[in-house]
């Protein structure tokens, strides 16, 4: 079965193939060292993550390396792969993943570690470093979770601890050297650790003594650990335009700009605020030209500003007003996600609301300020019940609040503090009907690495039930609505975040009994994880367990900034319930992550913002156009709202300002006069838009087409005719070819049926459509279907009409390429 035969076969076929405006192809035979940027999540996801265009945005300039994206197909496609023997493939040129000369990871989070492992599966490159040779690619990764990479280290040849955005270059023009000189692995492995932040597994060997870690001996003494790599000033590096347009919508539908890295706050629990140590921001006018530039380029509606904690930014508030001013005109929103709740001043929530009240999101992580002083939150209750009736008296009608179970020495009294805390904030607002005011999200403690709480225990499964259902039973206010996440997942998430380089085999074990997509509650199979747990001689008990101090640790041969003095200090403040300050507006607290002369913390100066751009041209001046809209190739798999969502960004880019309709949610005056059958193609489909001004129907093609993805462009441009309406077409023709033979005699008896249906199955239940009523002409030629269908009866897709009339079954049915050749309307 072909490749396109199985895209005809899932659901949202365009996430695999590519073609999106904005993406690098290059000519494999022309690169000297060709990259497959893997992350093992489906594609809305993996578009959504920002490490992912930095490496991309990085590369793609560099006309010697190819650099192309590869992403975990759904698991209705990774059936028929499995089954069909088909490898994973990358977007860009469709190449299979074992053919590029280095695999590399994006691992932010350690439920995609199955995936990871899968995907080199699936494209035959032997999981296992040891087994692989110099006819296999070269396995790398990156990401946050590589702050401890042993469970995954018998499988990769280096891992980039730390930032990329200098790192990718030394490590890109070693990789192309040692490619060139054909050096073996044990010297590209020694010869990668010269590069700081780069690790090789290979050099370094665990030592058990009874079952316990007893030390991670460095076989290379030139290299007796890896520090993790810090970018020195963030402002020295552009941050990426999201130039890549995704097909698919992704999560985050919107252009994120990266206005700082680190946060110094010091909540004990968080990985990311010790591992991105010190706090280093742009410049607001770099954020400013960057925005105004990406927007333009990638003609989204939303730009988000992202830190970890973007209420922080020095600059927040003239930025914010600044941006507002320059994006309202053209109907672009700006998000401000990542707000600690202390950072919201009432200007920036005036800000916020400027843009939709539809939810708030605030995270006091615990109920009691005892445990908030102990986990450093620095929140008290009257900040949260301040904040939540400011938001509510602003106009939102929901706000979130985050909270975590498990913490450290947490008791009853503190998570019965979760449901009155969440009832308090439920009081600041008025009740409309029956609708929840408040939105509890309970997840559970999970102890990471290189933080203080890295020695501490983890509740095992059954603790974990009982937690959540105390906490649950706490929640009794119907203003209150409670969502947990899954126990399962976050003792799976315990056993990798802390694991050694033992859990490998249990990964090993894990993929062969069928486990993928870990991070999806409704795809993980536990039951398969505790038997590969089992198999490799394991105990979960094991890794969530508390650790001593003295204890050595998987991951301590991993110098991640922070001093592990440092967090054994803050582990013991922490027991004591004594807060530690904010080293950006107080003293150093010494903890290690800043040398004070390239490495430390950088704040913005603030200063000049550049002026918005000139405004759109003025409402009065509106022009109707009518294009006649061709989709074709591997637009054929975009939906209908995907593809006027396209449209509407690809007229955007081309500098064309839309007209936006009246009323309190203004959409672009931009719609098509019917709908395509998913996988259909068409020459004739009718496009209406409005525009603001601007140039004549040739000049408006030649500027949106080149913009659009593969397989969408406008031909046949004229002014629209006064009093012209743009409706459905009463008869359409295709064109059907497919593999199978149309025998002649099914349009003879079709013909000769007294009637004759097709049921269809759809959302709303079963519809059925009369296929005498419906069908005007059908005929066999030049090898395929000529079919003529109208309205009456209930218009029938080509697929609909193969399996109805020549009886073929769904999926060759539905493989078969179908082409819109006209429609028109019915005189009278």
């Amino acid at each position: 079965m072909s490749r396109q035969d199985l895209l005809h076969r899932v659901m949202k076929p365009a996430r695999y193939l590519g073609g999106e405006a904005g993406s690098v192809v290059k000519d494999p035979d022309q690169v000297r060292l060709s990259l497959a940027l893997v992350f093992p999540e489906t594609y809305e996801i993996g578009m959504s993550h920002l490490g992912l265009k930095v490496l991309y945005e990085a590369l793609a300039p560099r006309p010697e390396v190819a650099a192309e994206r590869v992403f975990m197909p759904w698991v209705d496609l990774l059936d028929l792969m499995v089954q069909n023997g088909e490898p994973p493939w990358a977007l860009e040129s469709g190449r299979p993943l074992g053919a590029f000369d280095v695999v590399g990871f994006s691992l932010g989070y350690e439920l995609t570690y199955t995936n990871a492992l899968l995907l080199l599966k699936l494209a035959g490159i032997p999981l296992r470093r040891a087994e692989r040779g110099p006819e296999h690619p070269l396995v790398i990764a990156g990401g946050s979770a590589m702050v401890n990479p042993e469970p995954l280290a018998d499988f990769l040849d280096l891992v980039v601890v730390g930032e990329a955005e200098e790192l990718i270059h030394e490590l890109v023009d070693l990789l192309i050297q040692a490619k060139e000189e054909g050096w073996d692995r044990p010297t590209l492995h020694r010869r990668a650790m010269a590069i700081p932040g780069v690790y090789a597994p290979a050099l370094f060997e665990p030592v058990y003594t009874d079952g316990r870690l007893q030390e991670i001996k460095a076989l290379d003494p030139e290299h007796p650990r890896v520090r993790r790599r810090v970018v020195a000033d963030l402002g020295a590096h552009r941050p990426p335009l999201n130039r890549v347009c995704p097909v698919v919508s992704p999560v985050h539908d919107r252009v994120g700009l990266e206005v700082a890295r680190g946060c110094t706050r010091g909540c004990r629990f968080c990985q990311a605020g010790y591992i991105y140590r010190p706090v280093r921001e742009r410049e607001p006018g770099q954020v400013m030209d960057v925005a105004l530039e990406a927007i333009a380029a990638t003609g989204q509606e939303e730009l988000a500003l992202l830190s970890l904690s973007t209420g922080d930014y020095t600059c927040i508030e003239p930025l914010a007003q600044a941006l507002m001013d320059a994006l309202a005109a053209r109907k672009v929103s700006l998000s401000l996600p990542s707000l600690r709740l202390d950072s919201l001043t009432p200007e920036l929530i005036e800000q916020i609301r400027r843009v939709r009240k539809t939810g708030f999101t605030l995270a006091p992580e615990a109920g009691s300020q005892r445990l908030r002083d102990a986990i450093n939150k620095n929140l008290s209750e009257e900040q949260i019940l301040a904040t939540t009736r400011q938001v509510f008296g602003l106009g939102w009608n929901l706000v979130k609040l985050y909270f975590m179970l498990g913490l450290p020495d947490e008791t009853d009294e503190d998570v019965a503090a979760i449901g009155e805390l969440a009832s308090r904030a439920a009081r600041q607002g008025r009740a409309r009907g029956k609708r929840p005011l408040i939105h509890a999200s309970l997840g559970l403690f999970v102890p990471k690495p290189h933080t203080p709480f890295q020695w501490e225990a983890q509740l095992d499964l059954e603790a974990a039930k009982a937690r959540l259902d105390q906490a649950k039973r706490g929640i009794t206010d119907p203003k209150v609505k409670s969502k947990w996440n899954s126990p399962q997942q976050s003792i799976l998430e315990g056993v990798l975040s802390r694991g050694d380089r033992r859990v490998g085999r249990a990964l090993e074990l894990a993929v062969e009994k069928g486990c993928r997509f870990d991070g999806w509650s409704d795809q993980l199979r536990f039951d398969r994880w505790l038997e590969a747990l089992a198999e490799a001689g394991l105990d979960p008990a094991e890794y969530l367990r508390a650790r001593d101090p003295g204890e050595v640790l998987p991951w301590d041969h991993v110098d991640a900034g922070v001093d592990k003095r440092f967090l054994l200090a803050e582990r013991d403040k922490a027991r004591q319930g004594v807060s530690s300050g904010d080293c950006r507006t107080g003293r150093c607290l010494d903890c290690g992550a800043c040398d004070h002369k390239a490495v430390k913390p950088r704040l913005a100066k603030g200063g000049l913002i550049a002026p918005p751009p000139p405004p759109p041209p003025p409402e009065d001046d509106r022009r109707v156009w009518r294009f006649v809209l061709h989709k074709t190739g591997p637009a054929r798999f975009l939906g209908h709202l995907e593809m006027i969502s396209h449209l509407v960004r690809g007229f955007r880019r081309a500098g064309l300002e839309l007209a936006h309709s009246l009323g309190f949610h203004p959409h672009p005056l931009l719609k098509s006069d019917s709908a395509l059958p998913l996988g259909v193609e068409s020459l004739a489909e009718v496009l209406e838009v409005t525009l603001l001004g601007g140039p004549g129907a040739e000049e408006i093609a030649r500027r949106v087409n080149p913009v659009l993805p593969e397989g969408l462009s406008l031909h046949q441009g004229r002014a629209g005719l006064p009093g012209e309406d743009l409706r459905e077409p009463d008869l359409v023709t295709y064109f059907v070819r497919c593999d199978t033979r149309l025998e002649p005699q099914a349009l003879e008896e079709f013909a000769a049926a007294p009637e004759a249906v097709f049921e269809r199955d759809t959302p709303k239940g079963r519809r059925v459509i009369d296929l005498k009523a419906a069908i005007r002409e059908m005929r066999l030629e030049d090898g395929g279907l000529m079919l003529t269908v109208g309205k009456a009866g209930g218009r029938p897709k080509p697929s609909e009409v193969l399996m109805a009339v020549f009886g073929l079954g769904r999926d060759a049915a539905q493989a078969a390429r179908a082409l819109k050749m006209a429609a028109r309307r019915e005189e009278g």
